[in-house]
């Protein structure tokens, strides 16, 4: 993942015409959707900064589908590289760059026996032990667009705020499952059918990543 960001940026400064310089330098540190974590900017120009980050994910997720509560982890960190693009030179900025993830989605359900009847594909089961585990897999590596607020250069402290997203994929919902309700009659051809209706229900928003931080920075130079 750091190899990720430092080859970034590597190639985004190699692409900066000869002419450009860095003016300022910018570091921050940042919490949303791509983990909880730090960035560094360069400034080449008054409307162009190259900017990298990088963010952990510390907690897991809850969450119900079709009567089965799923502890949902994130992917183990987020990597992030690109450019901003300041049409005033102020504040307000366009930024697109690359997204990359260190392992997918995973899901891991409680045990089927507890609580009410689960409904599995297109039958319910009802007091049969066991756990459900998947993995949302979609491409580790995806383009991002999207504006933002807060010039990371700019000298002192100051907020920036990024509102974007990631175009991740088509993905691909793959279930399995653990304990007696495995081998009940039928489970497996249900668990499939479960995996292609998440993919149905998810539809385009599964294809998408929310870029999303807000973080405070400190301009140097």
């Amino acid at each position: 993942m750091k190899m990720f960001i430092a080859g970034g940026l590597l190639l985004l400064l190699l692409a900066v015409p000869q002419g450009a310089h860095a003016q300022r330098l910018g570091i921050g540190a940042r919490a949303g959707f791509q983990g909880f974590g730090g960035e560094a900017a360069i400034e080449l120009s008054r409307s162009l900064v190259v900017r990298g980050g990088y963010g952990v994910f510390p907690v897991d997720f809850t969450g119900d589908y079709s009567g089965v509560s799923y502890t949902v982890t994130p992917p183990s960190s987020i990597g992030t590289v690109g450019i901003d693009i300041y049409p005033g030179g102020r504040g307000f900025r366009l930024m697109a760059g690359l997204m990359n993830r260190s392992g997918d989605v995973e899901l891991q359900s409680g045990d089927l026996a507890e609580g009410g009847p689960v409904e599995i594909g297109d039958r319910e089961y009802e007091g049969q032990a066991g756990f459900i585990t998947g993995i949302l897999e979609t491409t580790s590596t995806a383009p991002f667009v999207g504006i933002g607020f807060g010039r990371h250069t700019a000298p002192g402290l100051g907020l920036f705020l990024d509102f974007g997203v990631a175009f991740v994929g088509d993905p691909e919902v793959r279930l399995d499952a653990s304990g007696p309700i495995r081998d009940a009659p039928g489970f497996l051809e249900d668990l499939e059918k479960e995996e292609r209706e998440i993919e149905d229900a998810g539809g385009s928003f599964l294809k998408y990543w929310p870029v999303f931080s807000v973080g405070i920075k400190l301009g140097i130079g």
